[in-house]
């Protein structure tokens, strides 16, 4: 069952991002769950992307353009520009559709999109595009608490 599958906006036993509705900038990005390639430096121009080849910084570059919000030219998107995007919001504000971090190779080294109930949707080096856990694993070990809302 993936996280799409796991909500209802009915206040039940579901997913609840807090208004009861999944953003639009998550649901989008369910189109390369299991159909996109991960690749440092990829997805910066309209060839690679519409090819499913994305890195962490285009993938919410591409999710954002998709719903008609600009985060800079598509060149030169990366995580320290993503990481200035918007405003800072204390990591337990966080709502789905905000921008979460984490240290990697470096502070802020991989970004993804909150999606609620403590998952986000990016675009990681094993899988491509995926639901994680911002609470478990590695990604939980790495989220440094950086968010960011794009308004």
């Amino acid at each position: 069952m993936d996280f799409m599958d796991q909500y209802s906006d009915d206040g039940g036993d579901g997913i609840d991002p807090g208004n009861g509705d999944i953003p639009e900038v998550v649901e989008v990005g369910e189109e390369w769950i299991g159909n996109s390639v991960y690749d440092f430096g990829g997805g910066r121009n309209e060839v690679e992307q519409a090819q499913g080849i994305f890195d962490c910084s285009s993938f919410v570059h591409w999710a954002f353009e998709q719903i008609g919000v600009q985060l800079g030219p598509l060149g030169s998107v990366t995580t320290d520009s993503l990481a200035n995007e918007g405003e800072s919001v204390d990591s337990d504000d966080k709502e789905p559709g905000d921008l979460v971090f984490f240290d990697t190779y470096k502070t802020d080294g991989h970004v993804g999109i909150y999606a609620g109930d403590g998952q986000f949707i990016g675009a990681q080096s094993s899988d491509g595009v995926e639901y994680e856990s911002l609470e478990d694993g590695y990604w939980g070990e790495t989220y440094n608490e950086n968010v960011q809302r794009i308004g």
